[in-house]
């Protein structure tokens, strides 16, 4: 009886030990696919991490190669350097080799996943690590990119919900070609780019009013950026005391790339102006290390709050591509007008005849409807996938360079929109046709 006592606890002694276990386990697994009850709380962690020291380590050991130019042995050392520091941060690290006419470089590119297995939105967080040919570049761009490793290197040990993708670019000073083939790649693979933030001359302010102040430069498309930003600064205003500043968009800098492809994107700058840009005198003597510290923090936090909010909806026009030439419908020539940037034609898209615009519904609600528009003009709607419209015009034949915007709408009332510029010549319109 006593031995059967002894046996009946010692089973029940393992069975429940190993429930307790699976359980734990179950439980660990659940946390990283779930996010973290405190999410405020890990935010301010991680901003008090962010110190002078270690941005600053970063900047001179970037600074240390001396003028990192396009195509130069110290630009690609710098590379090197780059690579192996997101390498120690054990995230998903690669080179994007880059083509530019006879420009030869490198993108540097380091990822940290999400854990959301139904959202494949990825946040870009970039800078270019490139100078002009006799400058050091401690501010232009040293400055940003010192920011996106110290930012990387706090973010790598949490988890969020979307991809985080960390970007340092080559290119930049001879025509930004190296943002610009990223982006082009980025957008012929299909990926979703959700946003992209943009760090390029941040480590410099002269006036206590501008060591109060951050500057983001955006078309209208990407203006929710600067929302999404100012709300978040607010958020964090005790700890960090940095405004967001909303200016017109700023053609020439990385960003612009990815919002010719289509993606929403902004340059993220500082408030006054510069010493010695473009010359041996952007030195580190030149650098305003508390105020870049400020920046920093404010960056992490809102790339922070970003890839972890749930997006409700998106909205992305499939067709006709970015950058391809079209007669009726069919899609017969690329146009990478990369040396086009300042005009505006980089990533156009050209169409003779009508051709069809389709779009892709991301949302885990049900839709609702989606609309097609010109110029903001109510043309069409869709209500059933596949979401499309022959493009035309309303009263009259559709000619020249114009705005094709679509709208998708939830029963909920959530609302998404994308756009993109196409150059059109079609005699075929709404109300009668040719």
């Amino acid at each position: 009886m006593k031995i059967k006592s002894i046996l009946i606890f010692c089973i029940s002694f393992l069975f429940v030990t190993n429930t307790i276990s699976i359980s734990a386990t179950e439980n660990r697994d659940f946390q990283t696919e779930c996010p973290p009850n405190d999410f405020d709380g890990d935010v301010v962690d991680m901003i008090n991490q962010i110190d002078e020291n270690l941005v600053y380590s970063y900047l001179e050991n970037l600074v240390s190669f001396g003028p990192r130019y396009t195509g130069t042995e110290n630009c690609k050392l710098a590379g090197d350097y780059i690579h192996s520091v997101f390498e120690n941060m054990s995230l998903d690290v690669e080179f994007h080799e880059w083509k530019f006419g006879k420009i030869n470089s490198r993108n540097i590119i380091g990822t940290h996943k999400g854990y959301d297995s139904l959202s494949n939105a990825t946040i870009i967080l970039c800078a270019h690590y490139d100078t002009t040919k006799d400058s050091p570049g401690a501010n232009d761009d040293g400055s940003g990119v010192a920011a996106l490793l110290a930012i990387a290197e706090i973010l790598s040990s949490y988890t969020f919900r979307h991809n985080i993708c960390f970007i340092a670019f080559s290119g930049e000073e001879v025509g930004t070609y190296g943002s610009f083939s990223y982006a082009r790649d980025a957008y012929r693979r299909g990926d979703n780019i959700y946003a992209v933030l943009n760090m390029d001359i941040i480590g410099w302010a002269g006036s206590n009013y501008g060591g109060k102040i951050l500057r983001f430069s955006h078309t209208e498309r990407s203006s929710w950026i600067t929302e999404f930003a100012s709300n978040v600064s607010e958020k964090y205003t005790e700890l960090i005391d940095l405004k967001i500043e909303d200016i017109p968009n700023y053609r020439g800098a990385d960003n612009q790339a990815f919002v010719d492809y289509g993606f929403d994107g902004v340059w993220i700058a500082q408030h006054d102006s510069s010493i010695g840009g473009h010359s041996p005198n952007d030195n580190l003597t030149n650098i305003n290390s508390t105020y870049l510290s400020k920046v920093t923090k404010l960056l992490l936090a809102v790339v922070s709050e970003m890839a972890y909010k749930p997006i409700d909806i998106q909205v992305i026009i499939k067709t006709p591509y970015e950058g391809r030439g079209y007669l009726f419908n069919h899609s017969i020539i690329p146009l990478d007008l990369g040396r086009f940037s300042f005009w505006g034609f980089r990533g156009a898209t050209l169409i003779f005849g009508r051709a069809n615009a389709m779009c892709e519904v991301i949302t885990r609600e049900e839709v609702k409807f989606v609309i097609f528009c010109i110029d903001d003009i109510f043309l069409s709607w869709d209500s059933k996938p596949p979401y499309e419209w022959k493009i035309q015009g309303k009263h009259l034949p559709l000619v020249g360079r114009h705005k094709l915007k679509v709208y998708a709408y939830t029963f909920s009332g959530k609302r998404a929109t994308d756009e993109m510029d196409i150059i059109v010549f079609t005699l075929s319109y709404q109300y009668g046709r040719w």
